[in-house]
């Protein structure tokens, strides 16, 4: 079983914030700036590039002691040995991130109500 996600800031790392730095240079901001779990959002960037990214900034965050969740891409997720992944409404749903990812990883979902975060939770979702 996974331990609860650590205690302090949950940031995001986004790629269409800032797009002058590079998502590793960001992420190294936000965990020299006390990021103890960091959401990797990458919408706009290609998915090669994502790929690389994901799997830097993944060693960034355990170099850190940090959690690395990625954004709505299990795939990414596994690729890049991420501590997990966080979904939305249009992504893989809860129940099918956690068969791909097992059960030593997070998943998170995105809820929009109450009756959401329930249905999120009794999928597997580990928070919303």
């Amino acid at each position: 079983p996974r331990p609860p996600l650590p205690q302090g800031p949950y940031l995001l790392c986004d790629d269409s914030v800032r797009p002058e730095l590079s998502l590793v240079d960001k992420a190294g901001r936000l965990l020299a700036g006390g990021a103890r779990v960091l959401q990797l959002r990458m919408k706009h960037t290609p998915l090669r590039e994502a790929l690389a990214a994901a799997r830097a900034v993944v060693a960034l965050c355990r170099q850190a002691g940090a959690v690395c969740l990625i954004n709505d891409r299990v795939d990414l997720a596994l690729l890049s040995d991420a501590h997990g992944v966080h979904v939305g409404d249009e992504d893989l749903p809860p129940d099918a991130a956690r068969e791909l990812l097992g059960p030593g990883r997070y998943v998170g979902v995105t809820a929009r109500g109450t009756q959401g975060a329930k249905a999120a939770l009794a999928a597997g979702a580990d928070y919303v």
